[in-house]
């Protein structure tokens, strides 16, 4: 009896813990392949739902396990209610291709695994002397804009929530697939972000036809994907991406963008060598931002505890949250604080329910972002940029907080 309920004991956690897993394992036939993609819920969701969708792309040779492995998505996740799924890409599909990357391997010393790789449009050009001795493009027949279509469409409906907030992060060759999937489907997105990636020499689509913010992280010492497209190797040349600043340019273009605002990234005490600049081209609604990073490797992620000069889910959640589209959740708490300051959204200065004070205003991270006194009970808050954020009051003894939104 005994070893009967032991049995019925582990059977039952076992069931629980398959029940509570998060983030869940899933399938989905799609075009021939049956495709795997991982989904993360908030942990403590606002409201009944999820706010949105995150998808998060993982790089070459890598698994859907690193986002919640290597990086601290579900942080954003948590902070900004909004559901992850990070699919897994496909072994190379092309025996030809996969000849051509033993080849490259042999060059180069270094074996070349085409276990996980994105239909992207990347290429790997190598020429010496001017002629071209391998030019492949890596999955060119696997349709993995519309694998991510149909999960994004999947997820919404299993979970039942809007498509207005939808976002997709790429690391590494996951940011060439997301490039690869804005430029096809970008008129469903909020806004984009690529870490270590690029575009593809091969990539379609760039008719300037999708507006999109965008977010843009790359090291101009990135061993792996150069920040140049290119680098050199004894008499070889070898290609794999678009320059950044042709990416730049062109995303510049498509969004119709204002001349760059260039200023270092200080916000932590750094205790490396590592310097970032923050290169905004502004625009109201799809901006573009690049972070050019120099003395990073191409896989540093940067976190403020390892003294870092900024943190990437920080500049990661305070991208989303910018253009995130108004929902009930937030409504809701909007009509709740409308008592002690009005506007909600505010665009310029914002009217509060006494005469003086300090007005203090914070980031979703809770770093103090603006702080001032005020005595005729109002505040120009027309220097901060759009975005969510904790405005807080102190009066006298009386300490009011709430949401605000930024326009």
């Amino acid at each position: 009896m005994k070893k009967i309920l032991g049995l019925i004991v582990i059977v039952c956690t076992a069931t629980a813990s398959i029940v509570n897993a998060n983030p869940v394992k899933k399938t989905i036939e799609v075009d021939g392949f049956e495709r795997e993609y991982l989904v993360y819920t908030p942990s403590h969701p606002v409201g009944e739902k999820a706010d949105g969708i995150i998808v998060c792309l993982h790089g070459f040779g890598r698994t859907m396990d690193d986002f919640f492995e290597q990086y601290d998505v579900t942080a954003v996740a948590d902070a900004l209610n909004l559901i992850i799924v990070a699919p897994q890409a496909l072994e190379e599909q092309d025996e030809q291709v996969k000849a051509q990357a033993d080849m490259l391997g042999s060059l180069s010393g270094n074996p070349i695994l085409l276990n996980s790789v994105w239909g992207c449009g990347l290429s790997v050009r190598v020429s010496s002397f001017g002629f071209d001795i391998i030019n492949e493009e890596l999955n060119q027949n696997v349709d993995d804009v519309n694998f991510i279509d149909r999960m994004i469409d999947e997820t919404i409906v299993g979970y039942s929530i809007s498509d207005d907030n939808v976002f997709v992060l790429g690391t590494s060759m996951g940011g060439y697939m997301t490039y690869r999937y804005a430029l096809q489907k970008g008129d469903r997105l909020s806004g984009i972000i690529s870490i270590a990636g690029s575009m593809g020499l091969s990539i379609k689509g760039m008719d300037y036809g999708i507006k999109i913010p965008v977010c843009d992280f790359h090291s101009v010492s990135d061993e792996v994907v150069p920040y140049t497209g290119s680098y050199s190797l004894d008499l070889f040349e070898i290609s794999l991406a678009k320059p950044k600043t042709e990416v730049l340019d062109y995303w510049r273009a498509t969004n119709a963008t204002g001349e760059p605002v260039t200023e270092p990234v200080e916000y932590y005490p750094s205790t490396n060598d590592i310097t970032v600049e923050k290169i905004t081209y502004p625009e109201p609604d799809n901006e573009v931002i690049h972070y050019k990073l120099s003395g990073a490797p191409h896989s540093y992620f940067f976190k403020k505890e390892n003294g870092d000069c900024m943190d990437h889910v920080e500049e990661i959640v305070r991208f989303i949250q910018s253009h995130l589209a108004e929902n009930p959740n937030n409504n809701a708490v909007i009509m709740e604080q409308q008592a002690f300051f009005y506007p909600n959204p505010v665009r310029d200065k914002v009217y509060l329910n006494t005469s003086s004070g300090v007005i203090s205003v914070y980031d979703i991270t809770g770093r103090n972002i603006y702080s001032q006194s005020f005595t005729d009970g109002q505040a120009d808050l027309s220097s901060l940029k759009s975005g969510i954020f904790i405005i807080r009051i102190y009066s006298g003894d009386t300490v009011q907080t709430g949401k605000l939104i930024k326009k």
